[in-house]
């Protein structure tokens, strides 16, 4: 990373550590870390888009496409990731309110989604050829 620091917005690493720089800070097309100057300890992807990054202690990020931030962060820990990916659990699934607009009309809907699973509908095989490929038959 130091040898393409061109590449990187690093203005949310601390201000002490040797590659913090506020250049980059919010240019369009830089990368940038999830988690700051920490180094992640543990990764859990068990998906596209649905993954956990343990940086030590209680700081955890957590990214499940179509569930609700809040229900993520209060109900879906580290651990349940790795529940999935050892096939402890099968799956779980996620139930929470939210309001939905349907004709201007506000109502107030109870979504019960399956939220954390192995199960990659999206690839095939070890390989991970897409459905649909020509080489799959």
């Amino acid at each position: 990373m130091g040898e393409a620091i061109e590449l990187f917005d690093t203005s949310n690493f601390d201000s002490s550590h040797k590659l913090y720089s506020k250049d980059n800070h919010r240019v369009l097309g830089k990368m940038k870390s999830e988690t700051g100057s920490t180094p992640p300890r543990e990764f859990v992807g068990l998906r596209s888009k649905m993954y956990s990054l343990s940086c030590g202690g209680d700081v955890t990020h957590k990214k499940i496409k179509g569930i609700k931030k809040c229900y993520v962060k209060k109900n879906v820990h580290h651990e349940s990731f790795l529940r999935v990916l050892n096939n402890t659990v099968r799956n779980t699934r996620a139930k929470f309110r939210l309001f939905r607009s349907t004709n201007h009309v506000i109502n107030t809907i109870e979504m019960n989604k399956l939220c954390l699973s192995a199960f990659d509908d999206k690839r095939y095989g070890i390989d991970t050829l897409a459905y649909g490929h020509h080489s799959i038959r």
